[in-house]
Parts: C-alpha cells; structure tokens; sequence
C-alpha cells in the first residue's frame, strides 16, 4: 500500500529565494507525523505545495496516492484545516457542522454532535460562531475535519490560540484518532507538546529537511542526562566540575529543590555518585531522561549555524 503522503526534492521558491529547498519525505499510513519547526521555516509552504494549493518550484507530492494537482479527487478521503480557522459566524456551531457535513456528502462515520464532543464543544452547540473564542473556533474547525470517514488529517498549527485545557484536550484527540489508525500530519512550531502525540518527526529549518524519522530516532540524536537529586546542589557542582568528560548544570525549580543535570559522556554516573557520597552529599535519586525534542532541535540549529552543540 502506498504511503500516505510522499513528498520527492519539493522546491518552492519566489525569486532567487527558496522558501522550500529540495524537501522529501514520506508519511507512512497509520502515523503521527510531525513537521515542526519555527515560524517561517516553510511548513505552511510545504503543505500548501503538497495539497495543490501552490505550483512547486520543481518536485512533486502525492497524497493517498493522488499527485498534488489531484487532491480535490480524493474526498472525504482527506481533510485539512489550515491555522486560520473559516466558519459561518452567524451560524450555530451546530450547523456549521451540518453545513459542511452536507456540502461534502458525509452521509456515514462521523456526525455533527459525536465530533462536537471530541473537540469539547457540546455545551456550545448553539452558540452562534461569531461568539466562539479563537481557540474554541480552532476546536470547531478540527470538529469539522472528522467529519465522515477521513483517512487523512492534515493540520496546520492545531494548538495556536488554545489555552492550556484545549492543548491537553486536543493532544488526546489526536493521540486517540492515532490508535484508531487514522494518519495524521500536524505541522507546528511547538515541540514540547508535539512530543508527546507524534510517532514520526520531521524538523524542518529554513526550508530544508534537518532531521526526518521516527520519533526514537530523532531523539536519539540527543543525549542522555541524568538528573540528581543531592543536597547542596551548587556545592555539589563545583566539586564535579573539574572532572573530565563531564558537563554539569545545576537546575533551579519553583515547586522542588535544585538539582544536577549530568551529562557524563563516557564516565559511568556511578563514579559521579562516588565521587559526590565519599565528599560527603547526600544524593536521594538519580533519573535518567534523554533529552526532549526542543533541546535536540535547538542542538541541530546550532549545529546549521556553525555554534556546536547546546551545553
């Protein structure tokens, strides 16, 4: 079975500037994928090129199968919600829905009231558009987008406007249509919440693919750090600083004592937790994290711009 969406050498230029340069990628079926990056790195670009929206520079994009200048072939089959939310504001939020469920035929799946829910907008089924905040308008747009029986979800900047509830309430949705195999494409500039919902990865800095796979192994590009609980942190790090192959921080928290983020390279933590119980610390707990994906992005943009890696 083809992929759901294959993206090969995607160029798309204005002048002599590149907003997309030479982007290939694939979006296996079943997936969570996340084309994430900041502002202005060329995700909405992408996606605009991707679902015919815009004329590549030279490449090509194939959605379900269909090549981009087709996509309008594919139906129900596909739904895409863009950052800006568009709605009948004086309409009801209930028949918004109804609206757009007659306009494109979904006459089996999903129905106006069950994607209410999902999206956590039942009690506002008869609140006229035009009185929805942004966030809550965002949510009906998403509602919109299950509709029907979509194989394909294509997001573009799903959480921007949403308070913190409506994140948490859509980082479910999206983990739940992901374990009922729906493929879902989300392009977003924030990477800490995206963490949690995507399978794949792909981390896209001035229109050029940095990193792409699944999640593990962009992580993976990462290192280890072990967090230490020990009293006396900042004494504790002066003590290890001299110690060879190894980096120390000490991280200050507003609802817990400060700690130490080791990471020890090739030096075993072991010897760190000799080193600090024979000086005299006491050390309550060791943790082992390997680094989010904000600070493994943030490692492979300074890496592009010549500074080395984030200490």
């Amino acid at each position: 079975m083809a992929a759901a969406i294959e993206i090969r050498g995607l160029t798309k230029s204005y002048g002599s500037r590149p907003v997309v340069d030479g982007l290939s990628l694939t979006v296996e079926r079943g997936s969570v994928y996340g084309l994430l990056g900041p502002n202005g790195s060329g995700k909405t670009t992408t996606l605009a090129c991707t679902l015919g929206l815009l004329r590549p520079t030279s490449g090509s994009a194939h959605v379900l199968g269909e090549p981009a200048g087709r996509v309008h072939r594919l139906g129900g089959r596909l739904s895409v919600v863009f950052d800006t939310a568009i709605s009948l504001p004086g309409l009801t939020a209930l028949q918004n829905l109804e609206y757009v469920r007659q306009l494109l035929g979904h006459r089996r799946g999903r129905q106006a009231a069950e994607v209410l829910e999902a999206v956590g907008l039942e009690s506002h089924a008869r609140a006229r558009v035009r009185s929805l905040s942004l966030g809550q308008a965002k949510r009906l747009a998403i509602a919109g987008a299950l509709l029907g029986e979509p194989e394909l979800l294509v997001l573009d900047e799903p959480l921007s406007g949403l308070d913190t509830l409506g994140v948490r309430r859509m980082l479910r949705l999206f983990g739940r249509l992901r374990d009922e195999g729906l493929t879902l494409l989300l392009s977003s500039h924030r990477l800490v919440e995206m963490e949690s919902v995507v399978t794949h990865a792909g981390i896209l800095f001035e229109g050029q693919l940095a990193e792409d796979g699944p999640l593990e192994r962009v992580l993976a590009r990462g290192e280890d750090v072990h967090r230490v609980e020990v009293e006396q942190a900042a004494e504790a790090r002066a003590l290890l600083e001299g110690v060879e192959g190894l980096r120390v921080e000490v991280e200050e928290g507003t609802d817990r004592p400060p700690r130490l983020a080791l990471r020890c390279g090739e030096l075993p933590v072991a010897e760190v937790n000799r080193r600090l119980v024979e000086a005299g610390f006491a050390v309550s707990a060791i943790e082992l994290r390997r680094e989010s994906l904000q600070t493994v992005f943030e490692r492979i943009v300074d890496e592009r711009e010549g500074r080395g890696a984030v200490a």
